[in-house]
């Protein structure tokens, strides 16, 4: 078996709480979408060694974990939703609830090969957030 190299997660963003999975399916996390909420998270991702991140947009409520974790240096990979709906597609998957898409979010993240960094600079914080 090939030796994972870098670790993703996949974050499920809903108004109130994040759904947070591993790529491997080992663990998963909630916490409240909010800057305590926040730093339980980059413990968690931290203390998993997590590099990868990927987030499907989901109407700007994804901004403010998006900014924070950039902030932090983590490669954050944001999907647009059919793109997630493809991939899902692509594996047979039809079971949907905010663990599971936070898993797929995960796979999804771990199956790209070539990731764009976006500067800093494209970062702001989401208004009223």
């Amino acid at each position: 078996m090939a030796k994972r190299i870098t670790i993703c997660a996949g974050i499920d963003i809903g108004k109130r709480k994040l759904d947070v999975a591993l790529d491997d399916g080992s663990e998963q996390l909630q916490v409240e979408n909010t800057a305590e909420g926040y730093k339980t998270l980059l413990e968690w991702l931290g203390r998993h060694k997590v590099r990868r991140i990927g987030i499907e947009a989901s109407g700007g409520y994804e901004q403010p974990v998006v900014v924070e974790l950039r902030r932090k240096r983590f490669v954050v990979v944001v999907f647009q939703p059919a793109q997630v709906r493809a991939y899902a597609k692509y594996r047979g998957q039809r079971a949907k609830n905010d663990r599971i898409d936070a898993a797929l979010v995960a796979a999804c993240t771990a199956a790209v090969k070539k990731i764009q960094r976006h500067p800093m600079q494209d970062c702001r914080p989401w208004p009223g957030i």
